[in-house]
């Protein structure tokens, strides 16, 4: 789906999560205009915290069907973090960045562009597309690394990342943003990607950017939830649509979202409200077993780990209901849009994201993608980084 060009919020929230990092001063609440979180890298982690400008960044992109224009805004806006970084008093931090698709795969591969094998599996994406020829890489290098002295790439580092950050859209529609992260830096109990290895530091701070146009959906391997035998709308998981993620990963106020239409009316539409993580009541994987699995990568996670989202704000949550694209007993639900940019671009409501992000407290933040300026918010964050 088409996105407004706001990425360059996530730019300013990565600068402000290293500046808080780098000067052990935590950001106010309200630095992020126009999201939650402030990236403050305080708290206490058991023993003694050393700090470090060690950065670890994990890129999670979605790469499901219409979403080049948002790549396209995150590659255009991407200079932006890395010059306000170097212009920072004490210059490039010692940076990896990766990147990693959403694509983990579901169901018995009869879903469109969605296989039976995992997907892209978490591994790093670090091969050139589109119009680039090469990424600038050094041979065998699945990600970037610059240390303020030696660097494995050529070229403007810009340039590296745009080459590896356009996924295209070819991935599965069911994303998997939660578990793409945790398999990429082996925290789900296995070890990570061989083409991974190597990125991840113990004593660095790591950064994790999700970028994407819907709500997480990551369930378990195997999951039955995207079985495709069974899809009509009465069937025990209904029409084999994105909505099946919401049925069975949300509960609003502890009821699921309804699938069918009040009087079977294709008219209807159904606004709820406190709509969270179904958790260990749903077939999704519960938020806070991702929360733990990330905070397990790190000795210090209050003080090393920061988030965030760029998605749709999870309010308000509207199911309505078109007509079956087969036939059915009536017709089939899907979300409406949580906001829209005035660019007409639209997003869908993320619970499960902002939830995540939340469970970070300070170190974690949720932007909405329909928010247009980003002037106060990279005001303010150029004022904590003077400081």
């Amino acid at each position: 789906m088409t996105r407004p060009p706001s990425y360059a919020l996530l730019a300013a929230a990565a600068v402000a999560a290293l500046a808080a990092a780098c000067s052990d001063r935590p950001l106010p609440a309200d630095a992020a205009s126009g999201g939650t979180g402030n990236f403050g890298l305080g708290g206490a982690g058991g023993g003694t915290f050393t700090p470090t400008r060690k950065v670890d960044m994990l890129f999670v992109i979605d790469d499901s069907p219409e979403t080049t224009l948002m790549q396209e805004n995150l590659v255009r806006n991407f200079p932006v973090l890395m010059n306000t970084l170097q212009n920072s008093p004490q210059g490039l931090p010692d940076l990896r960045i990766a990147v990693v698709s959403t694509d983990m795969g579901a169901g018995d591969g009869s879903i469109a562009s969605c296989d039976a094998s995992g997907g892209k599996n978490g591994i790093f994406q670090y091969t050139a597309r589109g119009d680039c020829t090469s990424t600038g890489l050094a041979p065998g290098a699945t990600f970037i690394a610059n240390n303020g002295v030696v660097q494995n790439y050529t070229g403007p580092l810009a340039d590296v990342f745009a080459c590896i950050a356009r996924l295209g859209e070819q991935g599965c529609s069911f994303e998997h943003q939660l578990a793409a992260a945790t398999r990429a830096l082996g925290a789900d109990g296995r070890a990570p990607p061989e083409e991974n290895q190597g990125f991840l530091r113990p004593e660095a701070y790591l950064f994790i950017i999700v970028v994407t146009n819907e709500d997480d959906c990551s369930a378990p391997p195997g999951s039955a939830l995207f079985g495709s035998t069974s899809s009509g709308l009465d069937s025990p998981l209904g029409p084999p649509v994105s909505f099946r993620c919401n049925e069975f990963g949300h509960l609003c106020n502890g009821v699921k979202p309804p699938r069918q239409a009040p009087n079977g009316d294709v008219t209807s539409a159904v606004t709820l409200e406190g709509c969270v993580s179904a958790e260990d009541a749903g077939m999704l994987i519960p938020v806070s077993k991702v929360v733990e699995q990330l905070r397990s990568l790190k000795r210090f996670p209050d003080q090393q780990i920061a988030v965030a989202t760029v998605a749709g704000p999870p309010t308000p949550y509207t199911v309505k209901w078109h007509a079956p694209t087969s036939r059915d007993t009536g017709p089939w639900p899907e979300m409406a849009q949580s906001c829209t940019a005035s660019d007409a671009s639209w997003a869908d409501p993320a619970v499960r994201l902002t939830q995540w992000a939340a469970a970070f407290g300070n170190n974690g933040a949720s932007v909405s993608v329909c928010n247009t300026d980003y002037a106060p918010s990279f005001q303010r964050f150029g004022d904590i980084l003077k400081q």
